[in-house]
């Protein structure tokens, strides 16, 4: 993900249009075309600033496929490998690629320029794949907890949903303006320190606003509204604040931050979330 666009010289489209479309483009493997013609930091801002449009679309599909296995009954770790993968192939495994990437660097005893080129090696060692299994793990370990925990489809297809949209919130903090690419050239040349405090402040008061709206319309009882709204509130905060810890890791180790590394947070958050989510529900409601 980090070496594989490159600076184009063009016009821009409308930027409403133009974000969610090259986002989209960019980060699944749906058949959508961006208005831009330009590729620079311009079309890189106005991408990650549409970053949980993605989280969106992939949270529609995971929570639709809750919803029709669980109509099957279809056992539980089974809904939450599908969904995984499911997940993984709309994203062609990018961002999975990144945290192998990051972690066999990451891992590494050498220097900065050491760590450096073996995140630009196209081979995944022994820790980048520990690191991916692992965390896959997490994911499938939280997911399942999860539809363990909540009764009725409407209220695990909420929370599940949510999850790609808050990794993909986290994922907008490596794009903010007090990091700096690694390299002069690829994507995180296009995307590195483009992003405002703003956007990301905008995104998460319009995520709050909706999943509080959507748990109090949809039929989720016996679950109460803030049942859900608030462990999904701590899920949100944590995943943001890993996030930002990260990032100022991987920054201190690399130099800077690449494509890899937005890849690795999202990855990582995609863990953290849902299990933050089961252990403040058990928290708050007990079970």
């Amino acid at each position: 993900m980090s070496g594989k666009a490159e600076f184009v010289a063009g016009d821009h489209g409308f930027a409403l249009v133009e974000g969610p479309a090259t986002a989209l483009s960019w980060l699944t493997i749906l058949p959508v075309r961006g208005v831009a013609q330009a590729f620079d930091r311009v079309t890189g801002r106005r991408a990650m600033n549409s970053l949980p449009v993605v989280g969106l679309v992939l949270g529609a599909t995971g929570a639709a496929l809750v919803a029709g296995l669980s109509w099957l009954h279809t056992p539980t770790i089974l809904i939450a490998a599908l969904c995984i993968a499911l997940w993984q192939w709309l994203t062609r495994m990018m961002h999975l690629d990144g945290l192998a990437d990051v972690g066999d660097a990451l891992g590494s005893f050498g220097d900065p320029e050491r760590a450096r080129e073996i995140l630009a090696d196209k081979y995944t060692g022994a820790l980048g794949m520990g690191a991916a299994v692992l965390c896959l793990m997490v994911q499938l370990a939280g997911l399942t907890a999860v539809l363990d925990k909540l009764p009725g489809t409407a209220a695990a297809g909420l929370v599940i949903g949510s999850v790609p949209v808050v990794a993909r919130l986290a994922g907008m903090i490596p794009c903010h303006r007090n990091f700096s690419p690694l390299a002069p050239t690829g994507f995180g040349a296009l995307v590195i320190g483009t992003v405002a405090s703003r956007a990301i402040f905008a995104w998460a008061f319009a995520l709050t606003a909706a999943l509080a709206i959507a748990a109090g319309t949809l039929p989720i009882a016996p679950v109460s509204e803030w049942a859900l709204v608030l462990p999904l509130g701590c899920a949100g905060a944590a995943s943001i604040s890993a996030a930002v810890v990260l990032a100022r890791r991987l920054t201190r180790r690399f130099g800077g931050l690449n494509g890899d590394c937005i890849g690795a947070l999202i990855e990582l958050t995609t863990a953290l979330a849902p299990s933050v989510f089961v252990i403040s529900y058990g928290a708050l409601v007990g079970g």
